[in-house]
């Protein structure tokens, strides 16, 4: 570290912050403060901040930077890092007023910028958090000595934006847990760019996660390239967060991000969604005496009919050929009834496996077969859409139907299927909406990467085939950026239609989570609200251990009682559900999507035309 004039930190207490500063006020021979009670204005105060040694003497605070503050009980803690002949270490000072510092300890084994959180101990004892590549957690019983953890509470994550040196900012103390701010600093050809993140750790274990931003609170612009910056903090005043960037040979500047609860409701809105898993999952398994079904029982279609629920499951045996089989449940959750044999097996060209069938396509690990039921009641008649795989073409959406009663007496009179997707396109992922709007037909359908929407007179698709009129794209920077396709046929609400999809993320590529959103009840090409997080996440075991980890496949969703209960595949092996009360769900994604995070703002803080200037004491 050069020796020159640079910023330090900054503190805030209920009513005002404080800024240590070495150029802020023109008078880099000194360590200045600065008072503010807004946040962005500063003015000097006339007490000058020293750090006295024990000996009497004072530190050189040109050599001192990434002051830290933090306060227990009526005692100021500082940590600062102390840095000479290219070695640096982190020291501790206290004071009860911010302006007359009392040096206490050097801590050897400590040398990146460090926190203790205020006015916490866990277990008896003191924490803080350190770190300027990734952050890491101490405790000390007397502040005198810090046992610093090996293991990083957070550190650089790939494909996402905090992939990169991870410098501390603050600690605070908060109901939902201790809240770690960070800087993410990305070097450039240019120089280096800033980001900001954050993370709530548990009060009970300071080293587990509870949420970690996925995307950057703020990010910087092109306005510092070439210069050094120095990140100086943040703090909290007034419910507000701010973050201080000292910028050599120009001035201060403050970041405001807004109302710390804003930042806190992403959080909440993202455990409140959460679907809850049954404790009897799975509910659908393989049966090792039925060989039709040995090796996969998964991506079940389900509907509601005379008082049962009824699910059409994708299954398959040691010779990877996909068919459908069929189960019942009373409650939704415990099966009454299952069949031994299939109910829908392949029997055209364009789903019946060829000879050597080709990997390209292979989808659950089968090699051709009818792929991933998902069935609509219309009036007395129901709809059956499914992936058709030969295992040599692509991947079609096939289309067959049968009436409802032959259904419920489980006399399986398919009509004959056809294909209704172009023969051009790898097309799955196909829902019919359960009634006509408009007059019309709506279905959706999938072509990589996005759902398509189209708007048909009737369901004959005779010689013509989906096209996609309209379509729902991937969000960039969100948990479904990679591609997403629609799950269960969309159940119309109260509130609009609510469709259940599965999506993928680029910065997360092996794990299919599921989503929901609400789409116009006239015009369901329109999506009213959509999350900016998934419903279910596959992190059980009957999600991971299977054909394939890290997969949570929706194909059906009913309601019944009011409740929605949810159907998917579970790591390609085994069929899962999840529920919430339908209301309260609805108004939990419409809570969410209308959070309305104050935009992050950069003020430049100038340099103070007059020093000696009356301005309040520190308070």
């Amino acid at each position: 570290m050069k020796n020159i004039p640079h910023d330090l930190g900054v503190y805030a207490n209920t009513k005002q912050v404080f800024i240590y500063s070495h150029v802020l006020f023109k008078e880099s021979d000194l360590l200045h403060l600065g008072v503010s009670t807004d946040g962005i204005n500063f003015k000097p105060s006339r007490k000058i901040p020293v750090i006295l040694t024990k000996d009497g003497k004072k530190e050189n605070t040109r050599y001192c930077s990434d002051f830290r503050i933090s306060k227990y009980k009526n005692i100021l803690i500082l940590l600062y890092k102390y840095s000479l002949n290219n070695k640096s270490l982190v020291c501790s000072a206290s004071s009860k007023d911010g302006v007359i510092w009392k040096k206490e300890y050097e801590f050897p084994n400590i040398s990146n910028t460090s926190m203790i959180v205020p006015d916490f101990l866990y277990e008896k004892q003191y924490l803080l958090y350190s770190g300027e590549e990734e952050i890491h957690f101490g405790y000390s019983h007397d502040l005198t000595q810090w046992n610093i953890q090996r293991s990083s509470v957070l550190s650089p994550r790939v494909n996402f934006f905090d992939n990169h040196p991870l410098i501390l900012s603050s600690v605070l103390n908060h109901k939902q847990g201790i809240l770690v701010f960070y800087y993410v600093k990305k070097s450039l050809r240019e120089g280096n760019s800033f980001l900001i993140g954050a993370a709530i750790c548990d009060k009970k274990n300071p080293h587990k996660v509870l949420w970690r931003s996925d995307k950057p609170l703020w990010e910087q612009n092109e306005l510092w390239r070439n210069k050094h910056v120095y990140p100086m903090g943040s703090v909290l005043l007034n419910e507000n967060i701010y973050f201080y960037f000292g910028v050599e040979g120009d001035a201060v500047y403050a970041v405001s991000l807004g109302k710390l609860q804003n930042i806190l409701k992403i959080h909440t809105h993202k455990s409140e969604l959460t679907l809850q898993k049954h404790e009897h999952n799975p509910i659908i398994s393989p049966v090792l005496k039925h060989v039709w079904e040995s090796s996969a029982t998964f991506n079940t279609a389900a509907i509601h009919a005379d008082g049962k629920v009824h699910f059409v499951y994708r299954a398959m045996g040691p010779q990877n050929t996909s068919v459908l089989g069929y189960a019942s449940s009373s409650d939704g959750i415990h099966i009454d009834t299952r069949l031994k044999t299939p109910i829908y097996y392949p029997t055209e060209p364009f789903e019946v496996p060829v000879a050597y069938p080709s990997i390209q396509y292979m989808s659950g690990g089968g090699y051709g077969g009818c792929e991933d039921p998902r069935i609509t009641q219309i009036d007395n008649m129901l709809y059956m859409t499914y992936v058709a795989y030969n295992g040599r073409d692509a991947p079609k959406v096939a289309l067959t139907s049968i009436q409802l009663n032959d259904f419920l007496k489980k006399r399986w009179i398919w009509a004959k299927p056809k294909i209704i997707s172009s023969p051009h396109h790898v097309n799955k992922n196909c829902v019919i909406f359960p009634e006509k709007i408009n007059g019309k037909y709506v279905i959706m359908h999938r072509v990589f990467p996005n759902i398509l929407i189209d708007i048909v007179d009737d369901l004959d698709f005779n010689s013509v085939f989906l096209t996609g009129h309209f379509k729902i794209s991937p969000r960039l920077d969100s948990w479904d950026s990679r591609k997403l396709g629609a799950g269960a046929p969309p159940i119309k609400t109260k509130d609009g239609w609510l469709l259940i999809y599965q999506a993928v993320d680029d910065r997360d590529p092996n794990k299919y989570k599921i989503g929901a959103m609400i789409l116009d009840i006239n015009d369901p090409t329109k999506v009213l609200y959509r999350p900016q997080f998934p419903i279910l996440t596959p992190d059980k075991w009957y999600e991971n251990e299977g054909f394939k980890a890290g997969v949570a496949y929706p194909c059906g969703a009913v309601v019944k009682d009011n409740q929605l209960f949810v159907y998917y595949g579970g790591a390609d092996t085994v069929i899962c559900v999840a529920t919430t009360p339908l209301d309260e769900f609805l108004q939990k994604i419409k809570n969410s999507s209308k959070i309305n995070k104050d935009k992050p703002f950069l003020k430049r803080i100038p340099h103070a035309p007059n020093y000696n200037t009356r301005t309040p004491l520190l308070a």
